[in-house]
């Protein structure tokens, strides 16, 4: 028979064989961690080996139960002598000897069950655990913050619907870890039965329906109206309701767990313990000589009947004790049950809940004022900036307050003093444009009388202009009708020649001392008598005579040419007689574009100029356009309360006000004015993130 107990070192060598121990018992229960004990005698060498944290290897006859660690452990003296008793716990407890420090969260889409649990194994400093089977690849997101590495794991498939078990290989080394899933009874290879009278000394069966719930409430981590609820991901509720409400009715409670922070898998969670909880918890503790130990494993199915108690049921082994497998071998003790554990009932979890509460960063709701007043105009707004933190879980309120004053300056007209500083200044005079201005007199003022004068301007050399040469060339002018035009009568010689002066105060027989044969005509009337001398008389009389114009027009060659213009030198004079604006009157004064032709410099003396400083207000506006992340909030007046801006802030992917990022609030009034306002805020902050200065 193999011993019972034996002791391994740290570096699982083998140290002692411990054949004098005795009370070997130990405890297997389902998804829990193994516990074991074993005696000594106070006087055996071999207690030197059993040093804390070594490691146990428990066996019931030839069969191994599994690997310990020794924890506490008293001695104890009675009637037999003196005895020291040694408690063990699975070495899967040293998963409890690593953490994870500080804040942690991975999951979620694309990251699986498998890779959730390889980064916790991954935590370990020393690697004694690996990773084998995993049945579930979900893809929810977990949270840890000081956690150790066993409550970590142990935490990844509680939000899982079907039933699940841990189990594990410590014969070789690392030890490795499984996740599976619990087959259904009629896939069970190693389902067992219990009959009263055959193999079964004694059952006990328990109803407990104190832990009934028919509806959950669920809450995450948090305070006050800041904690998690499933509201969000469950249609409006934070609770879920069990099919068993017609049986039982609504029985409420309220499950917390604040290491959950995300809505669904707080909602996975409370739908897998709804499951167990909307029966009352039935447990069966059956007592036997021999039960068949290798048969009856924790998490295997057992049949049970009992004709007497109406007994006739299937259910799941979730913890095998057997007190003494030395002494009392036949003595095992099954417990079966519709559920595997009473969360409510269970000591352990309580105390877990409780160290949650101490680890746990859970936050604090925040209060945020931020004030602003400034002036403004419709082209210039007043600008509003406001933070929310990147740890911000939540956010309850934001509300803006507002209104509109008159424009306000602080100084107004400068004034001119008597000077104080050292040296006087100039300004020259620049070139400027000409225009025409003119002033007009009032209709009942005189300006002054003035004395006349005499005033030169200055004095100009003279010279000559020329004006741009220009090329000749050839007019025509319109072509014009013909027509006929009358005169008095004239006389005509030809060939042409002057008539003699005394021409028309001759008379009888002469010829003017016009040469003999010359023709004489006359154009418009009258008469000519020739002699035979050559001489002539001819009668004049005053006719009127007519000419006959064709049809022409008339061209004109002008040849290339210059003009050229003489100007003297000369002054101008202007002599102003005394006088006196006495009427209405207008001064047009025309002015040609010019520039000075000389420096005129004014000298201006030192002086500072004093400003007049006060409160002084202007307009105040009638309207005003608010933007908020540059969405209009419409309605509002010149002024507001308590005006709720949630819908009009920028918002993520998922529906939620941006985080880690500025929003601003602009408010535009349709005149010059000044703005006051006011952004009050609300929110939950993580307590996480930043520094430590």
């Amino acid at each position: 028979m193999t011993a019972p107990v034996r002791i391994y070192n740290q570096n699982l060598q083998l140290v002692a064989v411990l054949d004098n121990a005795f009370a070997v018992g130990y405890e297997m229960p389902l998804n829990n961690l193994w516990r074991a004990s074993f005696s000594l005698p106070a006087n055996d060498p071999k207690n030197a080996e059993c040093q804390p944290l070594r490691f146990v290897e428990i066996f019931d006859g030839d069969q191994r139960i599994d690997l310990f660690r020794i924890v506490p452990h008293a001695a104890r003296r009675d009637s037999s002598g003196q005895t020291i008793t040694y408690q063990c716990e699975h070495v899967l407890a040293t998963l409890l000897d690593d953490v994870l420090f500080q804040f942690h969260t991975v999951g979620n889409l694309g990251v699986y069950t498998r890779d959730v649990l390889e980064y916790i194994l991954s935590k370990q400093l020393v690697q004694r655990w690996q990773l084998g089977t995993v049945s579930f690849a979900r893809q929810f997101e977990y949270s840890w913050e000081n956690e150790n590495l066993l409550a970590a794991l142990f935490s990844v498939p509680k939000p899982f619907v079907e039933e699940y078990m841990w189990t594990w290989d410590t014969t070789s080394y690392p030890w490795t870890l499984n996740l599976v899933e619990q087959p259904a009874v009629q896939n069970d290879p190693n389902v067992a039965y219990i009959r009263y009278g055959v193999n079964m000394l004694e059952i006990e069966r328990e109803i407990d329906p104190t832990t009934l719930c028919t509806r959950l409430y669920c809450l995450g981590f948090g305070e006050g109206v800041n904690q998690l609820t499933i509201s969000e991901v469950n249609g409006g509720k934070p609770y879920l309701d069990a099919d068993t409400q017609a049986q039982y009715g609504i029985i409420s409670k309220i499950f917390v767990d604040r290491r959950f922070e995300h809505a669904e898998t707080l909602l996975a969670r409370g739908q897998a313990l709804l499951e167990e909880l909307k029966h009352p918890r039935i447990t069966y503790r059956a007592k036997a000589a021999d039960l068949g130990l290798q048969r009856f494993r924790t998490g295997s199915h057992v049949i049970v009947k009992d004709e007497e108690l109406g007994i006739d049921i299937t259910a799941r082994v979730v913890n095998v004790r057997k007190p003494d497998i030395t002494g009392a071998p036949g003595d095992v003790e099954i417990e079966i049950a519709n559920r595997p554990l009473d969360i409510a009932g269970s000591i352990a979890e309580l105390a877990d809940r409780q160290r949650i509460n101490e680890v746990y960063a859970q936050g604090a709701t925040n209060f945020d004022s931020h004030d602003f007043a400034d002036n403004c105009d419709p082209d210039h707004p007043a600008i509003m900036r406001f933070w929310v933190p990147e740890e911000t879980v939540r956010i309850n309120k934001v509300r803006l307050s507002f209104r509109v004053e008159p424009f306000r300056s602080y100084e107004r007209a400068i004034e001119a003093a008597p000077a104080t500083t050292s040296g006087p200044s100039s300004t020259s005079t620049t070139s400027a444009g000409g225009g025409t201005t003119e002033t007009t007199g009032p209709s009942s003022t005189s300006t002054t009388a003035a004395g006349g004068g005499l005033t030169s301007s200055t004095a100009a050399g003279g010279g000559t202009s020329t004006t741009t040469a220009a090329g000749g060339g050839t007019s025509t002018t319109t072509a014009a009708g013909g027509g006929q035009t009358s005169a008095p009568g004239a006389w005509a010689l030809f060939p042409p020649q002057a008539l003699p002066g005394d021409f028309m105060n001759l008379s009888g027989e002469h010829n003017h001392g016009i040469p003999p044969g010359t023709q004489l005509m006359t154009v418009g009337g009258g008469a000519v008598t020739f002699m035979p001398s050559g001489g002539h008389v001819h009668s004049m009389y005053s006719v009127n005579h007519t000419h006959t114009v064709s049809d022409h027009t008339h061209t004109v060659v002008i040849p290339n040419h210059t003009h050229s213009v003489a100007i003297p030198d000369h002054v101008h004079l202007v002599v102003l007689p005394d006088h006196a604006h006495g009427m209405d009157h207008t001064h047009d004064v025309t002015i040609p574009d010019h520039t000075h032709g000389m420096d005129h410099t004014h000298t201006i003396p030192a002086h500072t100029h004093d400003i007049e400083y006060g409160i002084f207000e202007g307009p105040t506006p009638t309207a005003v356009t608010v933007k908020v992340d540059g969405n209009v909030v419409p309605g509002l007046g010149t002024s507001a309360d308590e005006v709720d801006i949630i819908p009009y802030l920028a918002k993520d992917s998922g529906g939620k006000i941006q985080r880690g990022t500025w929003h601003t609030i602009e408010i535009a009034p349709n005149s010059l004015g000044r703005i006051v306002a006011t952004v009050l805020t609300q929110i939950f902050v993580q307590s996480r993130g930043g520094g430590n200065y």
